[in-house]
């Protein structure tokens, strides 16, 4: 893949970091870019040599200003951006009855307006790249309900924003693609306190194993995989598309025997 310049959006922590260490070593220049200081300090402590290979910044992509201070900060030191992958993103608790208009919000403002509000702030720099590739981060949740009807709706709006925007900014040759992961072992769930402990993650990792067919919970790698393919010309012919990175959890089908 020729170097280029790419900017991962939750991009200290999990699959994001992931993604931003593995194009660093294919000896791309990447942005990463978080709202949280301590996520980057604690993805540095993680993996230290990408202090000085790749770029970390802090904001709030659902925020317009901070969008700006982005959008200035890549303008000046770079002046294009070939990729731009949206995997920022919250998790919430609640069913309709129990989650609470504010957390709601939130999901929807994080997973959703933000994608939206950073992409279009950054268009001008991915126009200037002569063909550019945006990856959205989904779930399956967006595919199939979840425990969370906020998280699921978010998503299901993050695919639609996926296929508008393939039609949308094609003609700049833009690419737009979602990647949809069933889970994966992240800190997702602790960072938001969906899970009380480590020992209940873990349990509530080995109650899930069964649904999967491969028969194992995904890791950050199994997703930046595909991730580093969408931004590369291999898949240059590919926009529009809901990719599902998920094990075959949607393809469960408990009627079949199990296997002996």
């Amino acid at each position: 893949m020729e170097k280029k310049v790419f900017l991962i959006s939750g991009g200290s922590s999990g699959i994001g970091l992931t993604i931003v260490n593995d194009l660093v070593e294919q000896g791309h220049r990447v942005v990463s870019l978080s709202r949280s200081k301590g996520k980057i300090d604690r993805a540095l402590e993680e993996m230290p040599h990408l202090a000085e290979k790749a770029d970390f910044l802090t904001g709030d992509i659902s925020n317009q200003e901070d969008a700006g201070a982005i959008y200035a900060y890549m303008d000046k030191t770079y002046g294009v951006l070939h990729g731009l992958v949206n995997n920022a993103g919250v998790l919430t608790k609640g069913t309709l009855e129990t989650i609470s208009v504010d957390d709601w919000r939130f999901t929807l403002d994080v997973n959703l307006t933000g994608p939206y509000i950073l992409t279009k702030r950054l268009l001008p720099l991915l126009r200037n790249a002569g063909g550019a590739s945006i990856v959205n981060i989904s779930s399956v949740a967006g595919l199939k309900p979840g425990t969370s009807v906020a998280y699921s709706v978010s998503k299901a709006g993050l695919d639609m924003l996926t296929r508008f925007l393939a039609g949308d900014l094609g003609p700049y040759n833009i690419r737009v693609n979602s990647v949809n992961p069933g889970l994966v072992r992240t800190n997702i769930h602790l960072d938001n306190k969906v899970v009380a402990d480590r020992d209940a993650y873990e349990e509530m990792l080995e109650k899930a194993c069964p649904r999967y067919p491969l028969g194992r919970i995904g890791q950050p790698a199994d997703i930046s995989g595909m991730v580093r393919f969408l931004l590369s010309e291999a898949s240059s012919w590919i926009t529009g598309s809901i990719i599902t990175v998920d094990g075959g959890v949607m393809a469960e089908n408990d009627l079949i025997p199990p296997k002996k």
